[in-house]
Protein backbone atom coordinates (compact mmCIF):
# COMPACT_ATOMS: atom_id res chain seq x y z
CA UNK A 1 0.00 0.00 0.00
CA UNK A 2 1.61 3.11 -1.07
CA UNK A 3 0.49 6.76 0.99
CA UNK A 4 -0.60 9.48 -1.63
CA UNK A 5 0.78 13.18 -0.26
CA UNK A 6 -1.70 15.29 0.84
CA UNK A 7 -0.56 18.07 -1.38
CA UNK A 8 -1.28 15.93 -4.25
CA UNK A 9 -4.78 15.77 -3.96
CA UNK A 10 -5.62 18.96 -1.79
CA UNK A 11 -6.49 20.90 -4.57
CA UNK A 12 -8.94 18.43 -6.04
CA UNK A 13 -10.89 18.53 -2.30
CA UNK A 14 -10.57 22.24 -2.08
CA UNK A 15 -12.16 21.98 -5.19
CA UNK A 16 -14.93 19.57 -4.63
CA UNK A 17 -15.90 21.51 -1.40
CA UNK A 18 -15.74 24.55 -3.81
CA UNK A 19 -13.33 26.13 -1.75
CA UNK A 20 -10.89 27.90 -4.71
CA UNK A 21 -10.93 31.55 -4.06
CA UNK A 22 -7.87 32.58 -1.97
CA UNK A 23 -8.07 30.56 1.34
CA UNK A 24 -5.99 33.92 2.86
CA UNK A 25 -9.69 35.34 2.71
CA UNK A 26 -11.42 33.22 4.96
CA UNK A 27 -9.08 34.76 7.87
CA UNK A 28 -11.81 37.53 7.33
CA UNK A 29 -14.01 35.35 9.66
CA UNK A 30 -11.08 34.87 12.69
CA UNK A 31 -10.25 38.64 12.78
CA UNK A 32 -13.26 40.54 12.00
CA UNK A 33 -13.31 41.73 15.68
CA UNK A 34 -9.83 43.01 15.56
CA UNK A 35 -10.74 44.89 12.36
CA UNK A 36 -14.08 46.40 13.23
CA UNK A 37 -13.66 46.63 16.85
CA UNK A 38 -16.04 45.05 19.62
CA UNK A 39 -18.85 47.13 19.18
CA UNK A 40 -19.54 47.14 15.69
CA UNK A 41 -18.44 43.64 15.83
CA UNK A 42 -21.93 42.98 18.12
CA UNK A 43 -23.86 44.13 15.32
CA UNK A 44 -22.01 42.78 12.01
CA UNK A 45 -20.58 39.61 10.96
CA UNK A 46 -19.15 38.68 8.10
CA UNK A 47 -21.20 35.50 6.49
CA UNK A 48 -20.14 34.40 3.24
CA UNK A 49 -17.43 34.82 0.52
CA UNK A 50 -17.98 34.85 -2.82
CA UNK A 51 -15.30 35.58 -5.31
CA UNK A 52 -13.40 38.70 -4.27
CA UNK A 53 -16.25 39.88 -2.46
CA UNK A 54 -17.17 39.50 1.65
CA UNK A 55 -20.79 39.61 2.68
CA UNK A 56 -21.53 41.06 6.05
CA UNK A 57 -24.71 40.32 7.93
CA UNK A 58 -26.10 43.08 9.56
CA UNK A 59 -28.78 42.97 12.42
CA UNK A 60 -29.99 46.63 12.48
CA UNK A 61 -30.45 49.11 10.09
CA UNK A 62 -28.87 51.83 12.28
CA UNK A 63 -25.86 50.06 12.04
CA UNK A 64 -26.45 48.87 8.03
CA UNK A 65 -26.32 52.94 7.42
CA UNK A 66 -23.11 53.26 9.24
CA UNK A 67 -20.92 50.52 8.13
CA UNK A 68 -21.37 50.91 4.69
CA UNK A 69 -19.53 54.58 5.33
CA UNK A 70 -16.85 52.05 7.03
CA UNK A 71 -16.25 49.98 3.57
CA UNK A 72 -13.25 51.75 2.52
CA UNK A 73 -11.60 51.49 6.01
CA UNK A 74 -12.49 47.74 6.77
CA UNK A 75 -11.04 47.00 3.22
CA UNK A 76 -8.02 48.74 3.68
CA UNK A 77 -7.51 46.93 7.34
CA UNK A 78 -8.29 43.93 5.55
CA UNK A 79 -5.52 44.34 3.06
CA UNK A 80 -2.98 45.27 5.90
CA UNK A 81 -4.01 42.33 8.01
CA UNK A 82 -4.51 39.32 5.67
CA UNK A 83 -3.35 40.40 2.07
CA UNK A 84 -3.75 43.24 -0.37
CA UNK A 85 -6.51 42.70 -2.75
CA UNK A 86 -7.82 39.62 -0.96
CA UNK A 87 -10.91 41.52 -1.48
CA UNK A 88 -12.37 43.99 -4.18
CA UNK A 89 -15.54 44.67 -2.31
CA UNK A 90 -17.73 44.15 0.86
CA UNK A 91 -21.92 43.98 0.37
CA UNK A 92 -23.77 44.65 3.57
CA UNK A 93 -27.03 43.40 4.06
CA UNK A 94 -29.89 43.49 6.98
CA UNK A 95 -30.21 40.21 8.57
Amino acid sequence: MSFTPVGSILGKVLKQCRLTDDLDAYKAFTIWEDIVGTKIALHARPARIKGKVLYVEVDDPLWHAQIKYMKRDILGKMETHIKKEVFQDIKFYLR
